[in-house]
């Protein structure tokens, strides 16, 4: 193939987003031999998980038609739930603490709710939670919950991201209601409408849109960057040329194969902190007997601070005769292996929660590690980012995605950061009197790829017990 004036490195959310708007301009090379990154999906012993609980809901127009044309989708209420002290009650725990039985507990939350209202502008996450939700809320849940979560000093954390992300203490006081439009993302909530693949498992989503691609080479990772040639090669030694290079590989990996970067920038790239993440998956035998989709968990004794019931992201999942129950487990930062006994640990949370009964429903368990599942926000974290992007960019070479831009985004962010950067992009080119017309984009009707099951490329199976129930 001939070079491209932009090269696209990486086809998950964002750098399929990107590769649609360039159209014929670009072409996108994926390291795997699938798209969609933490985003595929995977099946095990006839039941379906995703590499991380997905589901889909977005602020942005454009992304919500992009999916709604590329798969059927189906839509639904969330149901999520917080499991405390034996008990679960809805999501969120600062909305419905008051669902719990111990009254002193609930006593403890109004008073310190009350009490609450301190700045929460500037600081750490963990004055941000204590002054907007007050000493019993942090106490009892928030702080013990991130603290499972992130695995790090809630100090050490900036809280600028924490008003997408965190639900207020009401429907009404601004924060606690999920955008439908218009670009602003608030917190999820308990009646927020979610969307799934009507078939199949998250994947298809991104297994749909980079079969509208018009050139994408997957199996082919980056192995050198030459910013001063505009030149990258790849790992078979095959070489080509750009005038514009987008990336959504993890900024430290990006400046690992550049040439040329300033050994300052290579240290502050290596001072951002990322968290690994276990992914144990369940097999139950039947349908699970719950319509919960999602549980939030700050207890000691259960590893995992979210489980996602997976077949209930769909009516089709629903009637499979299997079903999947994922647990997510946050590993300390540099962490490469679980606790050998984590899967026995997680059915035992399981089973407290009433999700299985006994070993003979389960028909197999798989763990599985994702190196880098959540970009840490420390405090220096834009500083670090501003920098190294200010360098790239005078180069020809742009970041775009989670770890691109090392930023807590879901998949729907990605692509609409990923769509905005390849509509500038083109017209940067037709500035320069190349060829760029708008690319039109597949209608739902037209063919698409199928999905590939993926090879476990970026997620490693570090244990599975080959059980099988009856």
């Amino acid at each position: 193939m001939h070079d491209l004036p932009v090269v696209v490195l990486g086809a998950g959310p964002a750098g399929i987003a990107t590769g649609l708007e360039l159209g014929e301009l670009g072409v996108v090379f994926e390291g795997s031999t699938v798209p969609g990154g933490l985003c595929r999906t995977i099946e095990v012993d006839g039941a379906t998980f995703d590499l991380g609980g997905h589901s889909f809901h977005t602020p942005h127009p454009e992304v919500r038609e992009l999916v709604f044309g590329a798969v059927d989708m189906f839509e639904q209420r969330r149901d999520a739930r917080c499991f405390v002290r034996g008990t679960l009650i809805p999501y969120p725990f600062q909305q419905h603490y008051r669902h719990l039985p111990d009254k002193d507990l609930i006593a403890e939350c109004d008073a310190g709710l009350e009490a609450a209202g301190g700045s929460v502008e500037n600081g750490d996450y963990e004055g941000y939670l204590r002054a907007k939700f007050g000493a019993g809320i942090a106490r009892h849940f928030l702080l013990p919950y991130n603290r499972k979560l992130w695995k790090t000093d809630l100090a050490e954390m900036s809280p600028e991201w924490a008003g997408e992300r965190v639900a207020g203490t009401t429907r009404r006081d601004g924060d606690g209601h999920f955008a439908r439009s218009g670009g602003k993302r608030t917190p999820l909530r308990d009646d927020t409408s979610v969307a799934y693949p009507a078939r199949g498992g998250f994947g298809e989503i991104l297994g749909a849109l980079a079969g509208r691609l018009q050139r994408l080479e997957p199996g082919r990772a980056a192995a050198w960057i030459d910013p001063a040639a505009r030149r990258v090669t790849l790992r078979d030694g095959e070489s080509r040329g750009w005038t514009r290079l987008v990336s959504t590989l993890s900024l430290p990996r990006l400046l690992a194969i550049t040439e040329g970067v300033p050994p300052d920038l290579l240290e502050a790239a290596g001072r951002l902190r990322s968290l690994p993440v276990a992914l144990v998956m369940v097999v139950v035998g039947h349908a699970v007997d719950t319509p919960i989709q999602r549980i939030y968990s700050a207890e000691a004794d259960c590893p995992a601070h979210k489980i996602v019931v997976n077949h209930n992201s769909s009516d089709f999942l629903r009637a499979q005769p299997r079903h999947g129950i994922m647990a997510e487990v946050s590993l300390s930062p540099g962490q490469t292996e679980p606790a050998p006994d984590l899967a026995a640990m997680v059915l035992k949370c399981l089973r407290e929660m009433g999700l299985v009964g006994g070993p003979e429903e389960v028909v197999s368990t798989r763990v599985l590690v994702a190196p880098d599942g959540y970009p840490i926000p420390t405090h220096d974290r834009n500083e670090i980012v501003r920098d190294v992007r200010a360098w790239l960019e005078k180069r020809g070479i742009f970041t775009v995605g989670r770890f691109a831009e090392w930023a807590y985004i879901n998949a729907d962010e990605a692509m609409a950061r990923g769509l905005a950067l390849g509509r500038s992009l083109r017209a940067e080119l037709r500035a320069e009197g190349r060829s760029a017309r708008r690319p039109l984009r597949a209608s739902r009707g037209e063919p698409r790829a199928s999905v590939t099951r993926p090879h476990l490329d970026s997620a490693r199976i570090v244990a599975s017990d080959g059980s099988r129930g009856r």
